[in-house]
């Protein structure tokens, strides 16, 4: 994903302003990069291991 920098962004229409801003929205955790991998490993982790003691609390 490419960086805008401030004056292009400042050359911009409101408009092409939130099209850029949309497209830099990842909505699906396939498309995150690889080098972010490990975040989600965690958050997957964390999730995991609180429904489980949950889970172990009922």
């Amino acid at each position: 994903m490419r960086v805008l920098t401030a004056a292009e962004l400042d050359a911009m229409t409101p408009a092409e302003r939130e099209a850029a801003y949309q497209a830099s929205i990842i909505r699906d955790l396939a498309d995150v990069p690889e080098q972010y991998q490990h975040v989600i490993d965690e958050q997957r982790r964390l999730v995991l291991e609180r429904e489980a003691r949950a889970r172990q609390a009922s």
